[in-house]
């Protein structure tokens, strides 16, 4: 009987130790197989050592262009007619427009502009160098360029067409007719906008939203009225384009530099320009680009894209992705001192369970410093913390934190916060200074990726 009963029992047995066994195996196999997962999704800790390099730093603004402009109004009633191409100079004396009230003068037009005595081979290579010109750099982002092409057009188209007006305009003998001749040189713009007379003293955040301008083309053949606008007329070669800079410290580099070597995105011209600064109150700066040529060329534009050539910046090389900023405590450097064991740290408060207090010595390398404080890492020390001052009874408690800019620096076998100052940098590259006293030296390691560890946490 018996016999029978342990013979039963062994299948049971068998069956209940392989159950063990095989959940055993599975959760065995589940945590390798998340630990694969884990590692193989998991950014590995990368390292790159650190070299002297250079970096550039080219930026790019839109700028208001700000000159010496005049704007000039009618003295009569009637049609207006131009005889000089957007941008031409005119001289002292020449002939700027005409106003005629009662619409006689296109009756005066020469003959022979139907022959094509007017429209000569030069005005055919430059009206077609024209539209090679606008279709190569036309960019559908940058739409109003069409509008640009149609006033420069329309503009070129005018000044052919009134030659015709201009020889016969000898031949008329009316009052209704009043020609106005130039009284200052200057390049004659046939538009104007809100920002006439605007200076780079009086320049706000808002004025930098080209929506805000608003601008007005005049056209030949069309109707003015008395002490209405008629013509621009930029009197100095003299000019300058304002930019917003949002980086303080950018500005005041520029300003140092003094001249910096500025590209106009419309021609890819490049040009040299004085740079005066002023704060904007919100962190950036105005920055104003002083030109004593091209004014021609822009006299049209109010708004000028440009790019800043800027000189290169020397100095250790590092990945912008091993930039990252950490917390750290600020104590006075009376607290922190050098162990019997050679180490560098702070006296902590601590109380036992009796209630009885004392102190324990607790490593503390300071990363920076001020003139009177040490900055001083909160993986071990924490807030409310009490710091007793060596040999005194003085003691201070620690709250107060401030940011450090760094890098993970990792020569020791494992990552460690190392300040540093960056001068230069892009999205892919930063500059920093060598040799600083809580820095970097050129062949330090570092990790590539900051935001891999874990501040404090390694």
């Amino acid at each position: 009987m018996e016999e029978n009963t342990r013979e039963r029992r062994r299948p049971i047995q068998l069956l209940t130790h392989i159950d063990l066994g095989t959940v055993i195996f599975l959760i065995i196999l589940v945590y390798i197989l998340i630990s694969v997962v884990v590692y193989a999704v998991s950014r590995k800790t990368e390292v790159v050592e650190v070299r002297m390099g250079t970096l550039s730093e080219n930026a790019y603004y839109r700028g208001i262009a700000l000159r010496e402009e005049k704007l000039i109004k009618s003295r009569f009633t009637g049609t207006v007619n131009y005889y000089n191409e957007e941008g031409d100079r005119v001289r002292v004396g020449g002939l700027a427009y005409s106003v005629d009230e009662n619409g006689e003068i296109a009756d005066y037009a020469d003959p022979n502009m139907l022959a094509g005595d007017y429209y000569t081979s030069e005005d055919l290579a430059s009206f077609r160098g024209q539209v090679i010109s606008f279709i190569s750099d036309f960019d559908p982002a940058k739409y109003y360029t069409v509008y640009d092409f149609k006033s420069a057009s329309s503009s070129k188209a005018q000044k052919i067409t009134n030659r015709a007006i201009l020889s016969g305009i000898t031949n008329l003998k009316s009052t209704s007719l009043h020609t106005v001749r130039a009284q200052e040189n200057g390049s004659i713009v046939y538009s104007y906008d809100n920002y006439n007379g605007r200076t780079f003293d009086s320049l706000t955040r808002e004025d930098f939203d080209r929506s805000t301008c608003k601008k007005t083309q005049l056209e030949n053949g069309k109707k003015v009225q008395e002490g209405k606008p008629v013509c621009r007329i930029v009197t100095d070669e003299n000019w300058s384009v304002a930019i917003y800079v949002p980086n303080a410290e950018t500005a005041k580099r520029m300003k140092a530099e003094k001249y910096v070597e500025v590209r106009f995105l419309k021609n890819n011209y490049t040009s040299w320009a004085f740079v005066e600064k002023k704060d904007a109150g919100d962190g950036g700066c105005f920055v104003n680009l002083r030109f004593s040529n091209s004014m021609e060329t822009f006299c049209m534009d109010r708004f000028v894209d440009i790019e800043i050539l800027s000189n290169e910046m020397k100095g250790l090389k590092v990945p912008t992705t091993s930039i990252t900023s950490g917390d750290f405590f600020l104590v006075p450097k009376e607290y922190v001192f050098t162990g019997s064991n050679g180490q560098q740290g702070v006296l902590l408060r601590v109380y036992t369970t009796g209630g009885n207090s004392g102190t324990r010595f607790v490593p503390a390398v300071p990363y920076s410093e001020t003139d009177d404080e040490y900055y001083l890492d909160n993986s071990v020390l924490k807030d409310g913390m009490i710091l007793e001052r060596p040999n005194s009874s003085d003691q201070f408690m620690l709250g107060r934190k401030e940011k450090l800019i760094g890098v993970y620096y990792i020569n020791k076998g494992y990552p460690d916060f190392r300040q540093v100052t960056v001068t230069m940098q892009n999205s892919e590259y930063s500059i920093v200074k060598p040799n600083e006293i809580y820095g970097l030296q050129e062949y330090d390691y570092i990790v590539l990726h900051a935001d891999s560890i874990r501040f404090n946490n390694y």
